[in-house]
């Protein structure tokens, strides 16, 4: 909590002035909220097969860290690792970003499924085509296959969207041509394939990303039940009415308008997103929600031996730090680790071990100032009954305790929260405003009597910069419990805004309800 300015700054003293007779019964406190800080924010989540629903809590809700930190004025760049540490499993010791799957499931069962990394190497505005040769759904993963578009469909974008590939070599090639068409009817395994991708378009991905999908049948098919869906939070349903005749190509983008002019079959909207090979975001990024959301949506694939604290170890350590993880942690940065799991951790090393090695990426001073390096857990946080009990159990599941990730949060006076609420709002404002150093909490000097209690913000240390007065149990609350006034969800005011107090001295002894 803030204390009051004990030397008032001087435009600012004068506002009690008037006052000045009673100087034993009036009080003016003035403070000042903190000024913006320079953060890096390692998000570590739990990847096994009970995270889905937080995971997408946890999307839901970024644009409200999003909102804090733009009123802290932070400087912040956030990325995202998991809790799986398989050396056999790609994400270990990788910043995400890059992997994306898309996958068609109709009434038949499924019938394509497209997984792609960041090893495909997508150019910006460059779309890859499938050499028609290879146009089955079980050669289509195959990045040797695809090759880079260098026909201009529109200003500064390649590929050929709404047309059969041409072969990667530039050989002749044969279009199939339809004998008796059997359809309309539902499309089975292989009847349709997933052959462009322009997961980093030319513009905004959020208006132009777009893939397409070739028919490998003489049959029309009609897609109505055929859901695309990816390993993460991404689902949409095709509309009843929408075909594709004998080897036609349909192209889905997310809008058919103002879309860097690609020829749209299906829009998707929100509803289905690629991911880009984007390791971390920050405030300039274009789509910036969007892509935290896509990467923290990291798939329920994960080990279910969850080693939150080594993921994040290895995010800093040879050979991902200077390759693939390159550029993320700033020198004038402070880093700060999120831990979002069901269950506890299972790393090898003690934690003090861990909070050593991270306070050493940020020198000797992080040893001591845990403003520099510190560590948040949304966890299971309430001690069960029995070890043999969950923490806490929520309409999404059950979580169990997570006393390493408690511990190690604790040490560094990071937050704590728990897994089980049903809305990652609140938790993410509280983090953002423990992570900017904003503060929600001022604890005035005396006790006031509160019908004379008035606030005013103010934007500088000039009596001219008056915002407006703040109204009580509507800007602020006044908890008597410390004597503090309490900055709620949306309230707290902005970096290096003043907040002036004045109010009447409650008599000692007369500290009844309806005095306070």
């Amino acid at each position: 909590m803030l204390s009051p300015i004990v030397r008032y700054l001087p435009a600012l003293a004068l506002l009690g002035c008037a006052d000045y007779q009673f100087t034993e019964l009036t009080r003016t406190d003035v403070f000042q909220q903190n000024t913006s800080r320079v953060v890096d924010l390692l998000v570590v989540i739990d990847n096994s097969g009970s995270m889905v629903q937080e995971q997408d809590n946890m999307a839901r809700n970024f644009e409200v860290l999003i909102d804090t930190f733009a009123d802290a004025e932070v400087s912040w760049r956030v990325a995202v690792t998991t809790t799986d540490t398989d050396p056999e499993t790609a994400p270990r010791g990788l910043l995400l970003g890059g992997d994306d799957e898309v996958v068609l499931d109709g009434p038949n069962g499924e019938i394509d499924r497209l997984e792609y990394d960041r090893s495909w190497e997508f150019t910006r505005g460059t779309s890859l085509m499938l050499d028609p040769e290879w146009t089955t759904f079980t050669s289509n993963d195959n990045r040797d296959n695809w090759c880079a578009a260098t026909t201009e469909f529109a200003t500064g974008a390649l590929g050929t969207p709404g047309e059969r590939n041409p072969s990667c070599d530039g050989s002749e090639v044969d279009d199939p041509v339809p004998e008796a068409d059997d359809g309309p009817r539902s499309p089975r395994s292989g009847d349709l394939v997933v052959s462009e991708l322009m997961p980093e378009s030319s513009g905004l991905d959020s208006r132009c990303e777009w893939f397409e999908l070739t028919s490998t049948t003489d049959d029309t098919l009609d897609l109505a039940e055929v859901v695309l869906t990816d390993l993460g939070r991404n689902s949409f349903t095709f509309a009843e009415g929408t075909e594709v005749g004998p080897y036609g190509v349909l192209v889905v983008g997310r809008a058919t308008d103002d879309n860097c002019d690609t020829p749209v079959d299906v829009a998707v909207g929100e509803a289905f997103v690629l991911n880009d090979d984007v390791r971390w975001v920050e405030a300039d990024t274009p789509d910036v929600a969007e892509l935290f959301a896509e990467n923290v949506a990291a798939g329920y694939g994960g080990t279910g031996i969850e080693m939150g604290l080594e993921g994040a170890r290895l995010v800093f350590t040879e050979p991902y730090s200077t390759a693939d993880n390159a550029g993320f942690l700033r020198d004038e940065a402070n880093l700060s680790l999120l831990f979002v799991s069901d269950e506890d951790d299972q790393s090898p090393w003690p934690v003090d071990d861990y909070l050593r090695f991270f306070a050493g990426l940020k020198g000797d001073e992080a040893f001591r100032d845990h403003g520099l390096v510190n560590l948040s857990a949304v966890v299971g946080k309430d001690v069960p009954p029995r070890e043999d009990l969950p923490a806490c159990e929520s309409d999404n599941g059950i979580a169990w305790y997570g006393r390493r990730y408690l511990e190690a949060a604790n040490q560094t006076d990071g937050l704590v929260e728990s897994i089980c609420e049903e809305d990652f709002a609140p938790i993410i404002e509280r983090l953002g405003l423990t992570l900017s150093g904003l503060e929600a909490d001022f604890e005035l000097s005396e006790l006031p009597n509160l019908s004379t209690l008035v606030l005013t913000l103010y934007e500088d240390d000039r009596e001219d910069s008056k915002i407006r007065e703040l109204e009580r149990d509507v800007d602020y609350t006044y908890v008597s419990e410390g004597n503090l006034i309490h900055f709620g969800e949306g309230q707290v005011p902005p970096a290096g805004y003043y907040v002036v107090a004045k109010y009447r001295v409650l008599p000692t002894g007369s500290a009844t309800e309806g005095e306070r």
